[in-house]
């Protein structure tokens, strides 16, 4: 069976002695920048936020 630790933990563990107060900053400036932490796999609410990749290349013209 697999641990699953929350974003919190994640964060606290990247500091040494799992600073969970460094953490909670953290998560409290990405919040303020308007960054939100989701699940892995899981679907954003606003989906128009993903930049869509382009079908195909564009052509190139070349002039001489």
């Amino acid at each position: 069976m697999t641990r699953k630790l929350t974003p919190r933990q994640v964060i606290a563990r990247s500091y040494p002695s799992w600073d969970y107060a460094m953490a909670d900053r953290l998560i409290a400036w990405l919040d303020e920048c308007g960054y939100e932490i989701v699940e892995r796999g899981s679907q954003h609410t606003d989906a128009s936020l993903v930049p869509t990749e382009p079908k195909s290349a564009p052509e190139v013209a070349r002039t001489m």
